[in-house]
């Protein structure tokens, strides 16, 4: 059964489905890092070659050939949601919970990111308007595929580890 970890980027996807996978016992998967392995490029590289379309069939793809069966914690991609079938997988294989903050701790998260060199191609303009539209146009899809919302600017990334693991029981017993 997958743990699986939405939000836009700089929610703390990685971080916290890192020690999930820690406290849990279970191994993680980070898709982005998925994507890289299997095409063999930087999420950088496979925007600017193939444009986001190229990039979201990778990503399906690579999210597809994930075993249904396994026990894992899955960070997802900022845009995953805008994929209905893949939504319609996560959903089918297991939580999903939507890692949030409000936009002021997004945008700090990602200009210290971009400060140190991360490369996110929807950064690369350094149109900040334009990324908060975009973090304001899938809080919507976030909202329609989670399971639970669990807000990562108030508490250290372990709490809200903690509160995913809780979230994650109580959708078990649900079940």
């Amino acid at each position: 059964m997958w743990i699986s970890l939405i939000g836009f980027m700089g929610s703390g996807k990685s971080t916290v489905a890192r020690l999930l996978g820690e406290r849990a016992l279970l191994p993680v998967v980070d898709l982005d890092r998925e994507v890289v392995r299997r095409e063999g490029a930087t999420i950088g590289e496979l925007f600017r070659a193939r444009g986001e379309p190229g990039f979201r069939a990778a990503e399906s793809a690579a999210l597809a050939a994930l075993s249904p069966d396994a026990d894992l914690v899955l960070a997802c991609g900022g845009g995953l949601v805008t994929t209905p079938a893949a939504v319609a997988l996560l959903r089918g294989r297991g939580c999903v919970i939507w890692l949030d903050a409000p936009w002021e701790t997004l945008q700090a998260r990602l200009a210290a990111a971009a400060d140190a060199g991360d490369d996110r191609p929807l950064l690369a303009a350094g149109d900040w308007e334009a990324v908060r539209a975009l973090d304001g146009a899938r809080r919507p899809l976030y909202a329609g595929a989670a399971d639970f919302r669990v807000r990562t600017d108030q508490t250290a990334p372990e709490v809200t580890a903690r509160r995913v693991l809780t979230r994650h029981v109580a959708w078990q017993r649900q079940r």
